[in-house]
């Protein structure tokens, strides 16, 4: 069987039969697509949810956390659980394999008549509260398709341990000092991650939008014990001596009950392994992606024949896994217009 694998707004599958995409990243995607794979929530993967013409495969976490986060409902949509294989069509099946990232994230393992694609999505390699680590298969993978998120030795990550104690001794500074903490954060997955880690270790009230509360509803409704109060419960509960308030990570502006106190802002993203943040008092490189080391250590113990890589530094960490692990690699992205050798004289 012929396939050829590219980007093309989304990760494209093509074989003479059919085509089909995952994670896309607009509705403009290639009109010979019929279907879709959909690894998780978050919307830079899970854009065409809504798309009632396509057919769109996922699990049911994630469909519901995007529901619960945009307002709109999944159409059209067939939902799979972990470790269960299903045919797609009449030589491609698929198992969904968990990749930790959120609830409901998953990788997809497509088994084609002669070919094995793993696509990660995007994923964590540490174990953490509310998710698992990514699940490593032990099957023969022929072609792996890795996130590169931070897949770049030049950012250094601590331990998430350290990071989220360095983030509670700011907390109880703050506090200690008159000020009501305020935390601009991922809606889905670190806010989740960091009130667990709160409700455990601290005894304070965590305020929340409307949004984060149903999406933290689905991790309990899922097991997982959270404890927060929305916004609106503001006149009940609220104590500037031990209240901690969450807003959407790209959030400027605090919410009116606050304009009377004193406040203290922090951001927590990866992304301040990058950036100053200067114009928050702290920000707390915490991330629920893999560091470059542990994204090398993935492909090591996966032990596929060649890697794609894809998004952030692709081709630092295509680089480095051909240097480190002698394993063909390159970014996803170009691999339709650079040819190796050996496959321009196969061509």
């Amino acid at each position: 069987m012929s396939l050829h694998i590219s980007y093309s707004r989304g990760i494209f599958f093509r074989t003479p039969s059919y085509s089909f995409i995952a994670d896309p990243s607009s509705s403009r995607f290639p009109s010979s697509c019929s279907s879709a794979f959909i690894t998780h929530s978050h919307l830079d993967h899970s854009i065409v949810f809504p798309n009632s013409r396509l057919l769109t495969f996922s699990t049911r976490l994630s469909a519901d956390i995007f529901h619960a986060f945009t307002g709109h409902s999944p159409s059209n949509t067939r939902f799979f659980s972990f470790f269960s294989p299903s045919s797609i069509f009449d030589d491609l099946s698929v198992e969904f394999l968990p990749a930790g990232h959120l609830l409901g994230a998953a990788q997809l393992l497509f088994h084609f008549s002669d070919h094995t694609v793993l696509y990660t999505g995007d994923i964590s390699l540490s174990p953490m509260s509310t998710v698992p680590s990514a699940f490593i298969p032990e099957v023969s993978v022929d072609t792996l398709i890795i996130e590169s998120t931070y897949g770049s030795p030049n950012f250094y990550f601590d331990s998430l341990e350290r990071i989220k104690l360095n983030l509670l001794q700011w907390i109880v500074s703050s506090l200690q000092r008159d000020r009501v903490p305020v935390l601009n954060i991922g809606s889905s997955g670190p806010s989740q991650e960091i009130i667990s880690f709160l409700n455990t270790m601290l005894s304070v009230n965590i305020f929340v939008n409307s949004k984060v509360s149903a999406i933290n509803s689905i991790y309990r409704r899922e097991g997982i014990d959270l404890h927060w109060y929305s916004f609106s419960d503001f006149s009940d509960y609220f104590d500037p001596r031990s209240s901690v308030v969450f807003l959407p990570r790209n959030a400027s502006k605090v919410p009116d009950f606050l304009h009377s106190f004193s406040i203290s802002r922090a951001i927590v993203t990866g992304q301040a392994v990058r950036f100053s943040y200067s114009r928050f008092n702290q920000a707390f490189p915490f991330s629920m992606h893999a560091n470059f080391f542990e994204l090398l250590d993935f492909v090591k113990r996966v032990k596929p024949k060649r890697v794609f890589t894809l998004y952030g530094f692709d081709l630092e960490l295509a680089q480095a896994i051909q240097r480190e692990l002698n394993i063909s690699a390159r970014p996803l992205r170009y691999a339709h217009k650079k040819y190796t050798l050996d496959d321009f004289l196969q061509s």
